[in-house]
C-alpha cells in the first residue's frame, strides 16, 4: 500500500503535473472531486477529526502563556493551521490524488515515503498514552466520587489503567473488525459536547468576580513555546485533508477557501471559549486535564464517566493505524535490507549455504520423528499454524502505552510533548514541505510554453490559462511563505521540546 503511488514510465514529474485551469488537464479529477460531501457536512466532518480529548489540557496553555497572550497566540496557530490545511488542498488539487500517502510519493519520492509510517507511528503512540492518562484520571475520580475517596478504585490508579487496558483495550485491539463500534463515534461526540457546555457553563456560574492578584493578564513568559505546542496539537487535522478534499463537492476556489475558513473559525470559538472558561473558573490552580480540579458533583460523574467510556472505545480507532504504520516500518526495512549488496553478498557465501543446509535437515528429522506420533500429515500441512496476524505486535504496542501511561500522570505534558514533536510537524512542517515542491514542479513544467499557470487554487476547470511575470512571482511568494512556514514550525519544535522535556 504505501508504494501504490508509484508511477512507472511516465514522464518526469514537472512534465506531467498542470493546473486544473488547463484545457488538457485530467478530466476525471475534477468530476471525483465534486461528486461528494456538501458544504456543511464537510465542516462538521473536519471539526469531529479535529477537536478530541486535547481540549482538555488548552486552559491550562493559558497559565503556560498568561491569557492575553496565550488567546493570541492561539488565534496565530489558528491562521497557520488554516492556511497549511488549505495548502494540503492545493496540492491535492494539482496532482489529483485523494490520499497523503499518494500526495507524498508523487510530490516527493516513494522512497522517503517511510517518513509518514513515522509520523503516524509517533502521533498515534503519544495519543494512545493520553488516553491511558486519561482513562485514569476519569476512572479514580469518577469511584471516587461513587464509592468514596478510601476506596482502592479510587486511590488505586495503575489499577484501574490495567484492568481495563487488559479487560477492554487490548480485546478490542486484537480484533478484527471494528464497524460493530461506529455507534460509539457518535456517543463520543455528544459526550464532548456536553463536556464543553458544562465547563462554559460552570465557569460562567461560579468563577470569582475578579481575576487574582496572583494572575496576570500579559507577560512574556517561555511557556508560550509550551502553549503553541498545545494549540498546534489540538488544531491537528491534516492528515485527513486529501480524502475530505476529493469528497468536497463543486471545489471552486471560494467554496474550498470558505469552508477551510469557517471551519476553523468554528473550532477556534470553541477552543478560546473552553480554554477561558477553564481558566477563569481555577485560574493558577488549572490542571493538565481541567476536569480533575472538578469536585464529584452529579453532572461531573456524568462527564467523567462518559468520556471513560468514550475514550476506551476510541483506542482501537486510533490503535490501528498505529499499528499499521509499525507493519509498514518493518516492511519498509526488510525490504531495504533484502535489497542491500551486503545481505546478497551473505546470502551467497558458504557459511550461510552451510547453515541453511543444516536448518533443512534439523527440520526434514523433527518432521520424520513426529510422523508415527501425530498420523499422516493433512493436505494443507504446508501451512504455518500462527496466532492472528498482527497479534504479537498488537500486544506489545498496547503494553508499552499502557506502561508509558501509568508512569505519566499529567496529561498536559504529553499532550504539549505530542505537540512539539508531531503536531508542528503534521501542522506546519509537512504541508510546507509538500506545498514548496508542488510549486517548484509547477515553476518547471513544460506543459506550456510561456510557463505554469500559477493563478489562484481551484480555478473553474476549463478555464483558458493566461500566463504572465506577475502570476510567477505569485508562485514564488507562495514558495517563500511555505520556507517560512516550515521554519518557524521546526524552530518551534526544538525549543518546546526541549522545555517541555526540562519541565517533565
Amino acid at each position: 500500500r504505501a508504494l501504490s503511488g508509484i508511477l512507472r514510465g511516465t514522464p518526469p514529474l514537472s512534465e506531467r503535473v498542470v493546473m486544473s485551469s488547463y484545457s488538457h488537464a485530467p478530466k476525471s479529477w475534477p468530476e471525483h472531486a465534486g461528486s461528494g460531501s456538501s458544504f456543511t457536512l464537510s465542516v462538521a466532518t473536519l471539526l469531529k477529526n479535529m477537536i478530541g480529548a486535547g481540549i482538555f489540557s488548552l486552559p491550562i496553555g493559558l497559565w503556560h502563556a498568561s491569557p492575553l497572550p496565550g488567546l493570541g497566540i492561539m488565534a496565530c496557530m489558528c491562521v497557520l493551521s488554516a492556511g497549511t490545511y488549505w495548502m494540503i488542498g492545493y496540492c491535492c488539487l494539482v496532482l489529483g490524488v485523494s490520499t497523503f500517502r499518494e500526495l507524498w510519493n508523487k510530490v516527493l519520492s516513494p522512497g522517503s515515503a517511510w517518513v509518514i509510517d513515522v509520523t503516524i507511528f509517533v502521533n498515534g503512540y503519544l495519543t494512545l498514552v493520553c488516553y491511558i492518562i486519561l482513562i485514569g484520571d476519569f476512572t479514580t475520580k469518577a469511584f471516587a466520587g461513587l464509592l468514596g475517596a478510601e476506596h482502592v478504585l479510587a486511590t488505586s490508579r495503575p489499577l484501574n489503567q490495567w484492568t481495563i487496558t487488559l479487560f477492554l483495550l487490548l480485546p478490542l485491539s486484537l480484533a478484527k473488525d471494528l464497524r460493530k463500534l461506529a455507534f460509539t463515534s457518535v456517543l463520543g461526540l455528544s459526550v464532548l459536547v456536553y463536556v464543553v457546555a458544562l465547563v462554559i457553563y460552570d465557569s460562567w456560574q461560579n468563577s470569582p468576580p475578579e481575576l487574582s492578584p496572583d494572575t496576570i493578564l500579559a507577560e512574556w513568559r517561555m511557556g508560550v513555546f509550551e502553549a503553541i505546542a498545545l494549540y498546534t496539537h489540538a488544531f491537528v487535522a491534516h492528515y485527513n485533508a486529501p480524502k475530505l478534499f476529493s469528497e468536497f463537492s463543486n471545489p471552486t476556489q471560494t467554496r474550498w477557501a470558505t469552508f477551510v475558513a469557517v471551519a476553523y473559525s468554528i473550532a477556534f470559538i470553541v477552543y478560546s471559549s473552553f480554554a477561558w472558561a477553564g481558566f477563569r473558573r481555577f485560574e493558577g490552580h488549572v490542571e493538565g486535564n481541567v476536569l480533575r480540579n472538578y469536585g464529584p458533583r452529579i453532572d461531573i460523574l456524568i462527564a467523567w464517566l462518559g468520556m471513560g467510556f468514550s475514550i476506551s472505545f476510541t483506542y482501537p480507532l486510533v490503535f490501528n493505524s498505529t499499528r499499521e504504520a509499525v507493519v509498514n516500518l518493518a516492511l519498509t526495512v526488510r525490504q531495504t535490507v533484502r535489497s542491500s549488496r551486503c545481505f546478497h553478498q551473505y546470502v551467497a557465501s558458504p557459511r550461510f549455504q552451510e547453515l541453511r543446509r543444516f536448518s533443512q535437515r534439523h527440520y526434514l528429522r523433527r518432521n520424520s520423528s513426529l510422523a508415527g506420533l501425530l498420523g499422516p500429515a493433512p493436505e494443507d500441512s504446508g501451512k504455518r499454524l500462527v496466532g492472528k496476524p498482527g497479534s504479537m505486535t498488537s500486544i506489545v504496542i498496547v503494553a508499552l502505552t499502557a506502561l508509558t501511561g501509568t508512569y505519566c500522570e499529567d496529561v498536559g505534558i504529553v499532550n504539549a510533548l505530542a505537540g512539539s514533536l508531531m503536531g508542528v510537524m503534521i501542522c506546519l512542517v509537512l504541508p510546507a514541505l509538500l506545498f514548496f515542491n508542488t510549486l517548484r514542479v509547477q515553476l518547471q513544467s513544460k506543459s506550456n510554453v510561456a510557463g505554469v499557470d500559477p493563478r489562484a487554487l481551484l480555478s473553474k476547470p476549463g478555464a483558458a490559462a493566461r500566463t504572465s511575470p506577475m502570476r510567477r512571482w505569485l508562485l514564488r511568494l507562495g514558495q517563500a511563505a511555505a520556507i517560512l512556514t516550515g521554519a518557524v514550525g521546526i524552530s518551534v519544535s526544538i525549543i518546546g521540546t526541549l522545555l517541555i522535556l526540562s519541565r517533565a
